[in-house]
């Protein structure tokens, strides 16, 4: 039987049977686990991390929870750079194998890895726990590009939880002129999760500042909240901020403004209709690609406000 299991581990190295194999090798048993330990144990110098994964995937499915508990306590920063590249996948992959395993040894080894390093593969694993403990991580990681997906979606599983965190972040002055990128992202990233999330009424005059930051996409962002959360005089002037936006706008920014406008076309109907009849807010004509986007949004908003629900 340990021959067995050995021979099947050690399929899980081809490249080309590797997953055929995985079958093989949990079909074995409790009796391939110290051949998956050894082959994920095993140091890997050409950063090739896809059989060591495939071991990640097998201890698993036997719920050998240990031996993946053991390695992820047991890590080592590697010196050369393509190993540790591999290694990082391997990592990952068993982070996210124990979100499977929720008990607190495993949740306080997530943290202590997230502590090191904020691989997305333990933010993953910290976002199935759902618990607050985690949301410092979390946010951490909304500045990191592998990251950023995984920490979103642990905030917005967190939800309301999570509101007075992303508030945080997302208004925080920039000790700086010029903010880094990264930290760009992930206010930006903050104040799109608050407009998924939601925030209350009461939240808003914390955030009203943003309107005016040195980032047109913060603005626009802020733009948005102030839509769905401010005072009705206070929305006034941030359609007519958005309609002002507009000719200037990247192209990554200006489908976001449309997006916006046409959410909120009940509070932006007269400030649109008013643009498309005489000009833009600050009196010079509205260039081509700005009027027909906001023919649009007055198409659309009409269209919805105009719809009627389905019999039952």
């Amino acid at each position: 039987m340990a021959n067995r299991a050995t021979h099947a581990v050690d399929k899980l190295r081809s490249l080309e049977e590797g997953h055929r194999a995985l079958v093989e090798v949990v079909a074995c048993g409790s009796g391939a686990v110290p051949a998956l330990r050894a082959l994920l144990f095993e140091r890997e110098p050409d950063g090739l991390f896809q059989p060591r994964c495939l071991a990640v995937a097998a201890l698993a499915a036997l719920k050998a929870y240990d031996v993946l508990i053991e390695y992820l306590s047991t890590l080592r920063t590697r010196a050369d750079p393509v190993e540790q590249l591999g290694d990082d996948a391997v990592i990952n992959a068993a982070a996210r194998a124990l979100a499977e395993h929720r008990d607190e040894q495993v949740f306080e080894l997530l943290l202590s890895l997230a502590e090191v390093r904020l691989r997305p593969g333990a933010i993953e694993a910290l976002g199935a726990f759902r618990r607050a403990e985690a949301l410092p991580y979390f946010i951490a990681a909304l500045a990191e590009d592998d990251s950023r997906p995984a920490a979103e979606a642990a905030l917005r599983n967190l939800g309301a939880a999570a509101s007075q965190a992303l508030t945080t972040v997302a208004t925080f002055p920039a000790a700086e002129e010029h903010e880094s990128d990264s930290r760009l992202r992930q206010r930006r990233s903050a104040l799109r999760l608050l407009g998924e999330i939601g925030i209350e009424p009461q939240a808003w005059p914390v955030l009203r500042n943003v309107m005016t930051d040195r980032d047109p996409t913060l603005r626009v962002l802020a733009c948005r909240l102030c839509l769905a959360a401010a005072p009705q005089i206070e929305k006034a002037k941030a359609v007519r901020q958005l309609l002002g936006s507009m000719d200037n706008a990247n192209w990554l920014l200006f489908p976001e403004i449309e997006d916006c406008l046409t959410t909120y076309f009940g509070e932006a109907r007269e400030a649109v209709e008013t643009a498309l009849r005489e000009a833009a807010p600050d009196g010079r004509p509205l260039r081509k690609r700005t009027r027909l986007a906001l023919q649009r949004v007055q198409a659309r908003g009409e269209a919805r406000a105009n719809a009627k629900p389905h019999p039952k």
